[in-house]
């Protein structure tokens, strides 16, 4: 009996000698196995080649570009924009290893699904707020008179009948105020003249000759107003009416160089000279530089004004009848009083084309934004939903696929991100531009307009 017990003691350890072994040698086996596998697995890591990416370029973007717009010019995705078929997608998700690192996904993702920013990229990059409206100022206008080279002539009458009342003053002091005031006016670098005729003598038969063969000129130049003013004091009312004298007599002010002379004959009658200011008018007109005669009848008769209208057409002219000292005002504070409305018309064609062009800017950075908005939350939300799907088919604990969505929210955010920032940028500054050349041009017109009031 005690053999038989030491006999099954030694077979039991025996046996467990043996069992020991055997387990030992199938770990050892398992173990080189797993670290076959795991060599694999990181050699197919290794070995994994990503797809090829190309990138738009951009001409002159002006400053070195950051690492996310260069991604932003990456060429779009198969799968990108209206190119979006589930079906298809499913199918390429299918074909994706099993094996990738969580960046690697990413890639994969991009590949299939980036969408098109380059248009909207080189639009923000080249993006100009500014508001820039450049009409020609009146002034400006004016200048072109300048380069015209323009010539003022004006004619007073100071014959006998310019000393009659008109209201409480004699015609000859309402036509002196309102000659000055219109002087006053004038572009800066234009120049005038003044002449007189029929001062000299008398209204007397016995002076007519004298008178009829009187004109003076009293001022030739650029404008300055003590200067007009003392010679305009200096004329006096006294004889007979020369208009065809005065209207010969005034080529000898028009200075040789310039282009455009007009001519501004102020009378309260017709010729009592015998001249022909019909005739002087149209010779005067004809002339290689290009004139203009208007006349101003002052309380003139019906047949005086229809002479006068004569003369002022063959002068390539205007009459305007004038029956007070008012009238004669008015009609002078008319020449200039349009000078005042180009401001205004500049003033508002100015701030219309400042609005336009700001709306047109600010509309383009609102576009672009919303383009790219829409654009990152699209591709966003696809490589979102190719990742759930992924995620269902890598369904085992800790995949690298779990990974993924983390990263595609950061890299979708970013597009994102930078659309609202850039684009806004572009409104806020386009807005701001133009809202300074708005005030640029209500500030300037409203100060010329209102030194013409005042003037006025």
């Amino acid at each position: 009996m005690k053999k038989l017990w030491m006999g099954i003691v030694t077979a039991t350890l025996f046996l467990s000698g043996c069992s020991s072994d055997k387990t030992e040698e199938i770990s050892a086996e398992e173990q080189a196995e797993n670290v076959e596998e795991t060599e694999q697995k990181a050699q197919l890591v290794e070995e994994y080649t990503p797809k090829k990416v190309n990138y738009f370029e951009i001409a002159d973007p002006g400053r070195e570009l950051s690492e996310l717009e260069q991604e932003l010019l990456r060429e779009p995705g198969i799968f990108s924009g209206d190119a979006y078929d589930e079906v298809k997608v499913n199918e390429a998700l299918d074909q994706f290893p099993d094996d990738l690192t969580p960046e690697q996904y990413v890639e994969e993702l991009k590949y299939l699904f980036t969408e098109d920013y380059h248009d909207e990229l080189e639009t923000l990059l080249h993006f100009d707020p500014t508001v820039d409206v450049d009409l020609a100022r009146p002034d400006e206008s004016v200048a072109e008179f300048e380069l015209k080279k323009v010539h003022f002539a004006i004619l007073i009458d100071a014959s006998g009948s310019m000393k009659a009342m008109s209201g409480n003053r004699t015609r000859m002091e309402a036509a002196k105020e309102a000659v000055l005031e219109f002087a006053e006016q004038i572009p800066e670098e234009a120049t005038i003249s003044m002449r007189v005729y029929g001062h000299k003598g008398s209204g007397s038969k016995v002076d007519k000759d004298l008178s009829c063969s009187s004109t003076e000129n009293l001022y030739n130049g650029t404008f300055d107003k003590g200067e007009f003013q003392k010679s305009l004091q200096s004329v006096q009312p006294a004889g007979w009416t020369p208009i065809g004298l005065v209207l010969e007599k005034v080529k000898e002010d028009i200075p040789a160089n310039v282009e455009d002379v007009i001519v501004y004959v102020v009378s309260d009658g017709i010729e009592t000279c015998d001249g022909d200011p019909v005739n002087a008018a149209k010779k005067l007109a004809s002339d290689n530089i290009e004139t203009v005669v208007n006349i101003i009848g002052f309380d003139v008769d019906d047949e005086g004004q229809r002479l006068l209208k004569e003369v002022a057409s063959a002068g390539n002219g205007e009459f305007t009848y004038v029956s007070s000292e008012r009238d004669l005002k008015e009609f002078m504070r008319a020449q200039y009083q349009q000078i005042k409305q180009d401001w205004i018309d500049w003033k508002v064609e100015g701030q219309l084309e400042t609005i336009k062009v700001k709306q047109d800017k600010v509309q383009l950075a609102i576009d672009t934004k919303q383009s790219m908005v829409e654009k990152a939350v699209r591709e966003k939300q696809r490589m979102e939903a190719a990742q759930n799907y992924l995620k269902k088919r890598f369904s085992e604990a800790g995949h690298p696929i779990s990974e993924v969505y983390s990263l595609v929210s950061k890299y979708g955010a970013s597009k994102y991100h930078y659309a609202e920032e850039k684009g806004s940028q572009a409104y806020r500054e386009s807005v701001e531009s133009g809202a300074k050349k708005f005030k640029e041009f209500d500030e300037e017109g409203s100060r010329k307009i209102k030194e013409l009031n005042e003037k006025n």
